[in-house]
């Protein structure tokens, strides 16, 4: 999405806000998409859960929004809380700086 004329953009922001409904329809009420722990399927959402809010920081696109995809934020909340998840995250404002070394600030914001 980053490189892509606004035409592209959109239609990729769609298709993306549409597999965000179906993981918010996967959670079904749980705290994690197994349940009450953390599963294979969270460790391999960890991209939404966390990087993604400095992606969206970074390009000034907003994906995800508690708006938009109240149960997938909730999620996304106690993904990053996790006692397990939060001690091996690396620091959010290292991770905005590098995100913004290897990207660059978009010449577009939405």
């Amino acid at each position: 999405m980053w490189c892509k004329d606004e035409e592209e953009r959109g239609k990729l922001v769609e298709e993306a806000s549409q597999c965000f409904i179906t993981l918010e329809g996967e959670l079904k009420g749980n705290k994690f998409f197994g349940g009450e722990e953390i599963g294979m399927v969270d460790i391999a959402a960890n991209f939404i859960g966390y990087w993604l809010g400095v992606v969206q920081e970074v390009s000034g696109m907003e994906l995800v929004t508690r708006d938009k995809f109240p149960v997938l934020c909730k999620w996304m909340d106690e993904f990053v809380e996790h006692s397990v998840v939060k001690e091996t995250l690396p620091p959010r404002d290292e991770l905005h700086a590098e995100f913004e070394a290897r990207l660059g600030a978009p010449s577009w914001k939405y």
